[in-house]
């Protein structure tokens, strides 16, 4: 008979893990509309950049307790290399969502340092993507 964990697989963690970023990235998306919208006008009388600023930092914070749990997460050996990428990825993402952060003032935005963070995390992004696109290749 075989003894039955009630802990969940690698594989598991990992699939929760980026059903939560796909909700990080949402957001983080919209916030950029948002912010765009903002300073175009095109908004409720109750949107600013400083409560955009505000529910932004919120999310950030989250988003950074995220990384540090996902980069916490034990990898087993034949997950290790894909593990440290995923987490290298996560970290740009963290990067560029603060310098998107810092970019945005009370009354104006920085867009080059705007414009520099979205480069950061669509770059982080990449690979990430090149993480999962290797993970069944064979370790030798």
């Amino acid at each position: 008979m075989y003894a039955v964990s009630n802990e969940p697989s690698y594989v598991e963690v990992i699939n929760q893990n980026l059903e939560r970023l796909l909700v990080f990235e949402t957001v983080f998306k919209e916030y950029v509309h948002t912010c765009k919208n903002i300073e175009k006008g095109n908004c409720y009388a109750s949107e600013s950049l400083d409560r955009l600023r505000l529910y932004f930092t919120k999310n950030v914070i989250k988003f950074c307790n995220f990384v540090d749990s996902v980069n916490a997460e034990s990898a087993p050996c034949n997950y290790a290399a894909f593990h440290k990428v995923l987490v290298s990825g996560l970290c740009g993402i963290r990067s560029g969502v603060l310098n998107m952060l810092q970019a945005i003032d009370t009354d104006q935005v920085d867009h080059e340092r705007f414009a520099a963070g979205l480069a950061e995390q669509q770059a982080a992004r990449a690979q990430i993507d090149s993480a999962f696109s290797k993970i069944l290749d064979p370790i030798f």
